[in-house]
């Protein structure tokens, strides 16, 4: 992740959560850009909004897992993203990671930890990677605020050996004093870039090549989908 500008302050990233995704409220189509779709909604008690992305991409499965899991690749394609750095990893599909997001003056730079639970469906192949922000993990840094909140959630989908659909899921909460309006502004632009990073970056060396991504035998339960 890197920094939000001035017109973008919301953190695009990667992450089985307590955050509701506010479950009442219909998916609002915002915009479409090269084939990425982003959907927004309302959520419960704020004035948030969650996020949605679809897309169907020429990309196998083991190259997008492959970039995917690697967490120092972060500041080379989410927006914004300054530092990204693995704290603890009990598997492959079990991660705790660090993550810094610049953002521009006057407001504080935002710090982040999360867990992350991936699992594989045995029978179709689908996989649901989720991470869940943990504020009250690892101390706190001066000059940076801690998010209180995070979710992201992504459903990775073999459609062939080499075309994959994806659904990706975020709530999050920069916390400190910047407007919601102002937060929420960036719903429909920063994962754009972001999206557009990853695609770009999973295209080249050694993602482009990957063969197998998955290293560890134990499968953690899958996670509940989100809708």
């Amino acid at each position: 992740m890197n920094t939000l500008t001035a017109n973008i302050f919301v953190f695009f990233f990667l992450l089985t959560s307590s955050v509701s995704f506010g479950q009442d409220y219909p998916w609002e189509f915002k915009k479409e850009s090269d084939g990425i779709q982003v959907y927004t909604r309302d959520i419960a008690n704020s004035n948030l909004k969650a996020l949605k992305i679809i897309m169907e991409v020429d990309i196998s499965v083991n190259a997008i897992m492959g970039l995917l899991m690697n967490t120092k690749s972060y500041t080379k394609w989410v927006y914004k993203c300054s530092h990204a750095n693995p704290v603890k990893i009990s598997s492959t599909l079990n991660t705790i990671d660090y993550f810094q997001i610049d953002f521009p003056w006057p407001f504080s730079d935002r710090d982040l930890y999360t867990q992350t639970l991936t699992s594989i469906d045995p029978e179709t192949g689908v996989i649901t990677s989720s991470s869940t922000g943990m504020a009250d993990y690892g101390p706190e840094r001066p000059g940076f605020v801690r998010v209180p909140t995070h979710f992201n959630q992504w459903i990775i989908t073999p459609v062939s050996d080499t075309k994959t659909h994806i659904e990706y899921f975020l709530q999050s909460t920069p916390g400190g004093s910047i407007p919601n309006w102002l937060v929420n502004l960036a719903a429909d632009q920063g994962p754009i870039k972001s999206m557009k990073g990853f695609l770009s970056l999973v295209n080249t060396t050694p993602y482009a090549e990957s063969v197998e991504w998955l290293t560890e035998s134990t499968k953690t339960p899958t996670p509940q989908k989100q809708k």
